[in-house]
């Protein structure tokens, strides 16, 4: 008997070109090699077989640590820890008996049967088992609508897999498969959420952080950092490039018809700044963190006049996302105790921000920002590889 972890992949995923879920899963076993190297976890092998990952684990390694990984991987639904038997019966009940020997109550055997050949049906194993572990505890009973325990079993050709526990993973696509896109990160919950989302769904990301100078705190700034620190983690290769461009002189210079554009103002100038960045680094989109109408520069009238500024398409994820959904989203992800930390507010927002920008005005707040030496602001950011 052997503990390997099993990588189920998303659903999406299985339901591709065979020559296309064949390159993703050797992308994702390569992404898998990756983490597991950087997090100082030792495989003997990774392999796929059957659109299932196996991670092999060298003696003594730590195959929980290996199975929390394995879950982060974009693409990875689960990670499953089991323990791995030849195709023999006894093998396998004697698998089964040292995974259930903490049962009580109810439990249920269910079994999946990809190799075919087998002698034994799905249902027949689920008997054999069941009777066996009963006759181990005779204080077990059986319960297959809601067991208080559930002993998994998978019969592969290349042997018996006893679930012991489970991870699950994000699924997703492979991280790199859907393009590049430049991801404009404040340090709050939304915009990182936001780049994590575009990551999950295929997205190479390049940050790009605006430093506002006199006009936010210290504690924004290291609030930024450490959540590029955290969006680097996500990287199979535990690191990512980031753009820290200066933008408080440039709000100085601009002379805007009436302050309170100026929320406005600064997310064109910001869309601007990413699309240079995103020209520089070959990108093909542009990720914000908008939620619709959640505060005034994000009701539709000012995401059609913010549109204005670029023709690349600005990808926003949570855009139909409430406040409750992204706190609890960003909890389950690790992300909320970084991003909730009180950093102050930015000092250029008005007391009236404008909640309706008509064309004329967009246009104006266009010409303004193109006015800017925008291209000398992104030649002189500070350029770093954020490593996790």
């Amino acid at each position: 008997m052997q503990e390997v972890v099993l990588g189920r992949l998303s659903g999406e995923i299985t339901l591709k070109s065979p020559g296309i879920v064949k390159e993703w899963l050797n992308l994702i076993i390569r992404h898998i090699k990756k983490r597991l190297l950087r997090k100082n976890l030792e495989a003997r092998n990774v392999y796929s077989q059957e659109s299932r990952i196996f991670i092999e684990p060298k003696e003594n390694s730590d195959i929980e640590q290996i199975s929390e990984n394995v879950a982060k991987i974009f693409g990875i639904k689960e990670a499953i820890v089991a323990i791995r038997t030849s195709l023999n019966l006894e093998d396998i009940i004697a698998a089964s008996k040292e995974i259930a020997s903490n049962f009580k109550g109810t439990f249920a055997v269910r079994t999946r049967r990809a190799y075919k050949q087998f002698p034994y049906t799905s249902l027949e194993i689920n008997q054999i088992v069941g009777e066996a572990l009963i006759e181990t505890n005779k204080s077990l009973k059986v319960n297959l609508e809601n067991p208080d325990s559930l002993l998994e079993i998978e019969i592969r050709k290349s042997g018996a897999y006893i679930y012991k526990k489970r991870k699950i993973g994000f699924g997703g696509l492979p991280y790199g498969v859907s393009g590049k896109g430049v991801a404009l990160i404040s340090g709050g919950v939304d915009s990182s959420l936001a780049a994590w989302f575009a990551m999950k769904r295929g997205m190479k990301i390049v940050a790009v952080h605006a430093d506002m100078g006199k006009y936010y705190s210290n504690l924004a700034r290291k609030r930024a950092q450490s959540v590029l620190r955290w969006l680097a983690d996500w990287v199979p290769s535990g690191r990512l490039k980031a753009y820290i461009v200066s933008v408080a002189e440039l709000h100085e210079k601009a002379k805007l018809p009436v302050n309170r554009f100026r929320c406005v103002f600064c997310k064109m100038l910001l869309i601007k700044l990413a699309e240079l960045v995103a020209r520089k680094e070959y990108a093909h989109a542009i990720i914000t963190g908008e939620s619709l109408s959640q505060v005034a520069s994000q009701t539709p009238q000012n995401l059609k006049a913010i549109n204005t500024i670029t023709r690349y398409p600005i990808l926003r994820p949570l855009i139909f996302m409430d406040k409750t959904e992204i706190d609890h989203l960003a909890q389950r992800i690790g992300l909320y105790g970084i991003t909730s930390i009180d950093v102050g507010s930015c000092r250029l927002v008005p007391r009236r921000p404008a909640i309706e920008t008509e064309d004329k005005v967009a246009y104006e707040l266009v010409d303004i920002v193109e006015s800017l030496p925008l291209d000398e602001a992104v030649d002189n950011a500070r350029v770093e590889i954020i490593e996790a």
